[in-house]
């Protein structure tokens, strides 16, 4: 294939045929810099990974129409030449290679038929050898980890994420959203979000990841003691108007009847034994009392799993530096797991930021900075730790 190096119109009809737009003047300038890489495949297959084009393309698979103007997006993708010519740089850009006989023949003729150069593009880009050639290129399916830069390169994921209403920037990646989108992404793996799984959160406030169960599952209860500090600062994530109106902080319609707030103490649950599905806690039991508090907690949320159900937890982990209050050092994290007498899925990814380089936020001078994976207080340098642990099944 002609790797020959690019030109105004090659990056044109490139754009049109991944993102069905023209490039803008800027984009036009950087892609014709010779800083850039100048061959044709590395400007294809940077668009085909962009974020762009992954939202059309599931809007594309779901039928959803993406173009502004339907007639002027024919009339530009006609421009770019014979049918012929139209079907080759069509496979050339988005399939990675040129068609075969038979592919060739077969949209030449639909083509000939009436067919849109526009539903053509979009036949190829939803295909399943796309889907094939997407599966083959490895990304990150860990579970239990530090929070991981990596997930922003799941398309599973990054789908996730984005059906909480939450950015896919990778210049935005925060660990809370994180925190959010690995829970759902590993109780999705591990087979707990059916509609009549049972779900309670610990120290809830009143998170979106909470309305957003209400939508999947049977049953969501959230707890929290609704007090303190939490009801005025930090988006008031404590505000006990929720426990009466749940719809003030509904970031999207929810199933109500789905969903229940209830004041309780994480330390000392208020269910019997194997009521829930999954009981799951995001950067809360940290702010439990201690250690001695985080162990209880522990102990309460394995006690009110079912035999088979999941325990999901997110807290603080220290990668550096003194010992901080509402941290955790590793061996405290392990001795958190030990305690609560479950099983880990899968052996905790503690390496992460040995393949990454990046520079820790400065929560008291730049708190709202980002990317915001890694964070420094006083010294101490600290992230997030999400783990899973199954309860055993019952004997029978």
């Amino acid at each position: 294939m002609d790797t020959a190096g690019r030109d105004h119109s090659f990056i044109s009809e490139t754009y049109w045929l991944v993102l069905n737009r023209a490039p803008s003047a800027l984009e036009l300038r950087d892609q014709t810099a010779g800083s850039l890489n100048s061959d044709q495949p590395s400007l294809r297959y940077g668009l085909l990974d962009s974020d762009e084009f992954r939202r059309l393309r599931a809007a594309w698979r779901d039928g959803i129409r993406t173009e502004s103007d339907s007639h002027a997006l024919e009339a530009a993708l006609v421009a770019l030449g014979s049918d012929e010519y139209f079907v080759k740089r069509a496979y050339e850009s988005i399939l990675a290679r040129w068609p075969d006989e038979s592919g060739g023949r077969h949209y030449a003729s639909v083509l000939a038929a009436g067919e849109r150069r526009t539903n053509v593009v979009r036949a190829l880009a939803t295909s399943g050898e796309f889907d094939e050639k997407r599966l083959a290129v490895p990304c990150d399916v860990q579970l239990c980890e530090l929070a991981n830069p990596a997930k922003w390169q799941n398309d599973e994921w990054l789908d996730l994420l984005r059906s909480l209403g939450l950015s896919a920037d990778r210049l935005l990646m925060h660990r809370k959203p994180y925190e959010f989108t690995q829970m759902l992404y590993g109780c999705k793996r591990l087979g707990m979000l059916r509609e009549d799984a049972s779900f309670i959160s610990i120290g809830a406030g009143h998170e979106q990841v909470l309305y957003w169960l209400a939508n999947h599952v049977g049953r969501v209860v959230a707890t929290d003691m609704y007090e303190g500090t939490w009801q005025g600062e930090l988006a008031k994530e404590g505000d006990p108007v929720v426990l009466d109106d749940p719809d003030k902080y509904a970031p999207f319609p929810y199933r109500r009847d789905h969903l229940e707030f209830m004041k309780m103490d994480g330390r000392q649950l208020d269910f019997p034994d194997g009521t829930f599905d999954v009981s799951y806690s995001l950067s809360s039991i940290e702010h439990f009392g201690g250690f001695e508090g985080a162990c209880r907690t522990m102990r309460e949320m394995a006690r009110v799993l079912k035999p088979g159900g999941v325990l999901a937890l997110a807290t603080e982990y220290v990668l550096s530096g003194p010992p901080h209050e509402e941290t955790f050092q590793p061996d405290e994290i392990h001795a958190l797991v030990r305690e609560s007498g479950l099983e880990l899925v899968e052996p905790i990814d503690e390496h992460v930021y040995r393949r990454y380089q990046t520079r820790p936020v400065n929560v008291r001078l730049t708190p709202y900075l980002s990317p915001h994976m890694l964070v420094e207080m006083d010294g101490t340098v600290f992230t997030s730790v999400m783990v899973f642990l199954r309860k055993p099944a019952a004997r029978t």
